[in-house]
């Protein structure tokens, strides 16, 4: 079970690039959602005294469905150089189910948080970064329901493993402060994330296509 505590220390870890920065910045908010194409990946489930279940595994995210798919950051930028702090809402739900698995997702949040090292070049925004991802795994696994009350404050929170992404966006203004972001994305993830007396453990490799909105403050 991971503390909340474990998980403060890794936002404060997250958070230290952000500390200190110089005068001359601007700082940018923007929320966004989109669409995700998840590539299969390999699949491990480990339960104590039974077979390993190994799968090609196939997911679906359905982005538009509730929990709905959405991307949150915070970004400052000086010298056409920035920092980005990204809290991406993604969603695995695994299609190919093999038999003895009824149910295995991770809905409530395949959780993407990064930091995020960003810079301009020819009027697109280059990015690449890493961090953590927070699940919150739902699965039946040979007829045993997992659990999920258990993990971050009984909520069913997981920190599980390490993501990488690299990503390429545009911002149009359509007013002095506002303006229009979209983004072309992949990240690599690879994580462990519990089932019923085992593990799973999970590897996605995934192209987001993201549109949002977001704000440049004037430091």
């Amino acid at each position: 079970m991971i503390r909340g505590d474990i998980l403060l220390k890794v936002l404060l870890l997250l958070l230290l690039p952000f500390a200190g920065l110089g005068q001359g910045r601007t700082w940018e908010i923007a929320v966004a959602g989109g669409t995700v194409h998840n590539f299969r990946t390999p699949l491990l489930i480990e339960q104590h005294y039974a077979d390993n279940i190994e799968l090609d595994a196939k997911y679906r995210t359905e982005p538009f469905s509730p929990p709905v798919y959405y991307d949150v950051r915070v970004s400052t930028w000086q010298d056409e150089k920035g920092w980005e702090l990204k809290f991406t809402h993604h969603k695995l739900i695994l299609d190919n189910l093999p038999p003895e698995v009824q149910r295995f997702s991770i809905t409530e949040g395949f959780n993407l948080l990064t930091l995020i090292c960003a810079w301009s070049f020819k009027g697109f925004a280059w990015s690449v970064g890493g961090g953590i991802v927070i699940t919150h795994p739902e699965s039946t696994i040979r007829q045993q329901l997992y659990p999920e009350n258990k993990g971050i404050f009984n909520a069913g929170y997981y920190i599980s493993g390490p993501t990488l992404e690299a990503a390429m966006a545009k911002r149009y203004y359509f007013a002095d402060r506002w303006f229009i972001l979209g983004e072309g994305r992949v990240t690599a993830s690879y994580v462990g994330v519990p089932v019923a007396n085992g593990e799973a453990k999970v590897s996605n490799i995934a192209l987001h296509g993201l549109l949002g909105v977001g704000i440049k403050i004037v430091n």
